[in-house]
């Protein structure tokens, strides 16, 4: 009898590592210092009209005391600037700097030709049911991580 669920974890983590490393090799490639999480916070904050650290911390799921020391690193790398929230004076909107904007366009374009190369042989209905698949099972994780 197979074990899917085992075969499924094993996938998931193999993808993981693999889209990491060429993300890696990508930044390496093209001498930018930074890691793949980086970029996704780059990818977050220039997707996001008012960004916030805090926005960062829930939707990466990471300590929003390591969010704040990576934007702090994207900022001091000129990156990133902070805009005060008329709103509310205690939090920061977050923003590309033209910089920030060409390095996260270098990235974004390297990024989505791996992506597409990963997808080769996968039709566009095969890739949708995987998606609505993998939302489902993603809903369940967060529903058994609520739990704890």
């Amino acid at each position: 009898m197979q074990n899917y669920e085992s075969e499924l974890q094993t996938l998931l983590i193999n993808t993981i590592g693999g889209l990491k490393a060429s993300m890696k090799n990508i930044m390496k490639e093209k001498g930018l210092p930074l890691s793949p999480l980086y970029f996704m916070i780059l990818k977050h904050i220039h997707e996001t009209e008012n960004c916030t650290a805090n926005y960062l911390a829930d939707i990466t799921e990471r300590d929003k005391g390591q969010v704040t020391r990576l934007v702090q690193e994207v900022v001091n790398q000129e990156l990133v600037i902070k805009t005060q929230n008329p709103h509310d004076k205690r939090s920061q909107f977050l923003l590309l700097t033209e910089k920030g904007l060409g390095f996260y366009q270098q990235l974004a374009k390297a990024d989505k030709a791996v992506l597409k190369e990963m997808r080769a042989d996968v039709s566009d209905e095969e890739l949708k049911k995987f998606l609505e698949i993998g939302a489902k099972m993603l809903t369940n994780l967060h529903a058994i991580n609520d739990k704890v």
